[in-house]
């Protein structure tokens, strides 16, 4: 197997319908000793029957029929009576380490030994990424990776005390900027509309914040927070105004 390269790998197995009977699947490989591996799959029952002929034992024909990891059969087909496969099988490990169809491997389950998973189906993801990597980087496709970590990243947090730590620093600088500006309010440095005005945009511009850059849910008791001391502001002007009247 060692001299056989990765084009080769993939034209190891042949497949077409299968001709037993419930079975949807057939694969046939050849090896360069003349032995013959056929693979039938029933897709319903997640059942392989695995008919080799030993090229080595005069074309001697052995069948095994394995159901979810569990091997129901094993029979020498040319003599007609019980055999033990496993040594024959397992002598085939590396052809199936590149069997086209997961699906198969999976309903064998490592019986005999063989592999749960394709190396094939790897090596092509392996090569469509090293292709990817090979494509001019955009500014667009990094920003959208770099938000995809910071989503992952939040959604690892599980349980309402770690969360509520993680989110207490960025939480904290949210309203303590509200409150800079409400004290800028109070000190005569903002008017009432100018304080309403930003006091409830800041809110918003809180809420999506946290929503598009921080990769996490508003904390809406924050923004009612801003929108409560904005709408505050408003009738506190409006009450001065209308006492202003009577003074």
């Amino acid at each position: 197997m060692s001299d056989l390269d990765m084009s080769a790998m993939r034209r190891l197995w042949k497949s077409g319908p299968s001709r037993l009977e419930g079975y949807s699947k057939h694969y046939y490989t050849e090896t360069a000793d003349g032995d013959e591996l056929q693979l039938d799959y029933h897709f319903a029952r997640e059942m392989v029957r695995i008919t080799l002929t030993m090229a080595s034992e005069r074309g001697r024909q052995y069948v095994a029929v394995i159901k979810k990891g569990v091997i129901l059969q094993e029979r020498d087909f040319s003599g007609n009576r019980d055999a033990d496969l496993s040594s024959r099988i397992a002598r085939f490990k590396d052809w199936f380490e590149y069997f086209p169809d997961n699906h198969v491997l999976s309903s064998l389950a490592g019986a005999y030994g063989l592999p749960l998973k394709s190396k094939l189906h790897q090596d092509l993801v392996r090569e469509s990424r090293a292709w990817e990597n090979l494509k001019p980087m955009r500014l667009a496709d990094e920003f959208r990776r770099y938000m995809d970590r910071k989503r992952r990243r939040e959604d690892r947090v599980q349980g309402i005390g770690p969360r509520l730590l993680r989110r207490l620093p960025s939480e904290a600088l949210d309203i303590a900027v509200g409150l800079c500006m409400f004290a800028a309010f109070l000190m005569g440095k903002l008017g009432p509309g100018e304080f309403a005005f930003l006091g409830g945009a800041y809110g918003l511009a809180a809420g999506g914040l946290d929503w598009l850059w921080r990769q996490r849910e508003p904390f809406i008791p924050k923004i009612l927070f801003f929108h409560g001391l904005a709408a505050w502001t408003v009738w506190h002007e409006m009450q001065m105004r209308l006492w202003g009247i009577f003074l």
